[in-house]
């Protein structure tokens, strides 16, 4: 399992929705998507910003 996988579980399991995501990164939800599977990538700060979110909101 990816990366990418391992943090789109962890979003889900806190009940963090893609809106909420992308509300906080100021991005849309289709690049939070395209992220989470694979298929697009963000800068590497949107990431950290993106992993930080995940992790407080625990």
């Amino acid at each position: 399992m990816s990366e990418r996988m391992d943090w789109k579980i962890k979003r889900i399991q806190h009940n963090i929705k893609q809106i909420d995501v992308t509300e906080h990164l100021k991005c849309s939800s289709t690049l939070i998507s395209l992220y989470e599977n694979n298929k697009g990538e963000m800068s590497p700060e949107r990431i950290e910003r993106y992993k930080q979110f995940i992790e407080g909101n625990n």
